[in-house]
């Protein structure tokens, strides 16, 4: 078997890896668990544990489903068992919780308010005043079954009606007078437009640039700002209709003035899209797009919450009922798997931040609020297991090779041990694993078998520091 050059440069397994999943599964071909792809001015690829979690505050009582967060006026604010917190203090009670996850905004004036609503009520907030009733109780004008999102602009806030009674109507977008939305009077019964491009249903209500954007079931709208003196101020902005809607309100996320949500339309599966300065990309590939091919979009089947640290972005997406949880690194343009120990979904509803920037989590289900960051390498003290499997190599050729020597090119963390475990069968079954010492000068492993084309899959299972910058193979090479 004649002896790869000895001088020649080892080749190296190629670690920018995204999901290569063959079908709706994500038990076979490559991937990442639990941590991300950094590549730097050099183009040395590193990979990262995922950021942890570690407690924040837990508001008092006993656990429930965590139903938002929002930093606001220099506090963060949660909503859990139908109570509203500033900063762990109830401020007030009574609030819907059959909606789900709250979205929030705020007004100005003369007495600064913060407006929060799920879809089924919706209210303003003053640490003066307090909580206000619901806000249709008080507008009859108001609409009483809207979807999720707000829009503030120039002032006003908006809100988007999809039901009147029992029947669905097009999106009707309502507006409130001028940083007021809880006195009678504020919502006028001629302060609305109709998004009718499309005879389909609103979804989300969201705001970009200087545009109110309707999200609709399968298409999308924008609306500006014409200064109408009577009825609605907003005009429809003809030539930025988009064939593409959402199929879930609770996938909707703004990131740095950019939207992202889980889209459908008439012709296509499930994907993921970006829209920046009124403009559409899809950002799922082919491979994320066969995971959502029958993905449960029901109402509180989905989370989706946002992380941006350490010079990354990401947008995160939770699929319960299908124990899935993804995350998109919008800096690197690249998809990753997050698990909890267990390796089910992480059970996050929303993400913000408080007074000092730090990133606050809460809990899906307990409404514990959590700190997110790359400083903790546990979450609240559960060790986060990284896993990375290796697309399939076999160096260019089907000849035999013989693996006699494995370099690990690594941060030294005494103590630290990863598992390397090889599967020769495409993924069907993996040998036992063997230790690298990631704490010595020079981690390698000898004697690594004979294989044609092989994948590999390297685990850790600690609560240390962790980076992985390549994998050199030193092997000979068949005549057969």
């Amino acid at each position: 078997m004649p002896q790869q050059p000895s001088m020649g440069m080892p080749p190296r397994i190629p670690f920018i890896i995204s999901p290569e999943n063959r079908d709706k599964s994500t038990n076979k071909d490559a991937r990442l668990v639990n941590c991300y792809v950094e590549i730097d001015a050099d183009k040395n690829v590193h990979l990262f544990r995922r950021p942890g979690m570690q407690q924040w505050g837990v508001p008092p009582g006993t656990a429930a489903a965590g139903n938002g967060c929002y930093w606001w006026n220099g506090a963060v604010y949660s909503v859990f068992a139908g109570s509203l917190y500033k900063d762990l203090s109830v401020v007030a009670t009574g609030l819907d919780t059959t909606g789900g996850v709250y979205s929030f905004n705020s007004i100005m004036g003369a007495i600064p308010k913060l407006v929060l609503q799920n879809g089924n009520q919706g209210y303003a907030y003053e640490d003066v005043g307090g909580l206000s009733a619901t806000l249709h109780s008080i507008n009859t004008e108001y609409p009483e079954f809207t979807v999720k999102g707000l829009a503030y602009l120039n002032g006003a806030t908006y809100v988007m009606q999809h039901f009147f009674g029992t029947s669905v109507t097009p999106a009707v977008i309502w507006g409130s007078a001028i940083n007021s939305v809880s006195v009678a009077g504020d919502w006028d019964p001629l302060d609305f437009i109709t998004a009718q491009m499309e005879p389909d249903s609103g979804v989300y209500l969201a705001k970009q640039l200087v545009y109110v954007v309707a999200i609709k079931e399968w298409s999308t709208e924008f609306f500006y700002d014409a200064g109408n003196a009577t009825g609605s101020p907003l005009a429809p902005a003809m030539n930025l209709k988009l064939s593409y809607g959402c199929g879930s309100q609770d996938s909707v996320q703004l990131i740095n003035d950019v939207l992202f949500w889980v889209s459908t339309n008439r012709s296509a599966s499930n994907q993921v899209v970006m829209v920046e300065k009124a403009q559409l990309q899809i950002i799922s590939t082919p491979e994320i797009d066969r995971l959502l091919r029958d993905i449960d979009l029901t109402v509180g089947n989905v989370a989706s919450w946002q992380i941006k640290i350490d010079g990354h972005s990401f947008y995160v997406i939770t699929f319960k009922s299908n124990n899935l949880t993804l995350a998109y690194d919008i800096s690197q343009n690249r998809w990753e798997q997050w698990t909890t120990s267990t390796g089910g979904y992480l059970p996050i509803s929303c993400s913000t931040r408080d007074s000092a920037g730090h990133i606050i989590l809460q809990h899906m289900t307990t409404g514990q609020l959590l700190y997110g960051s790359t400083d903790y390498f546990t979450d609240n003290g559960t060790v986060i297991p990284v896993s990375v499997t290796t697309p399939r190599w076999d160096g260019n050729t089907s000849r035999k090779k013989q693996l006699s020597r494995m370099n690990f090119v690594t941060d030294i963390v005494p103590g630290s041990l990863m598992q390397v475990q090889t599967s020769d069968d495409d993924y069907q079954t993996w040998s036992q694993p063997r230790i690298v010492d990631l704490g010595t000068a020079y981690p390698n492993l000898i004697n690594c078998g004979t294989f044609r084309r092989r994948a590999w899959k390297f685990t850790v299972v600690n609560n240390l520091t962790w980076r992985l910058e390549a994998a050199e193979l030193q092997f000979d090479l068949g005549t057969l």
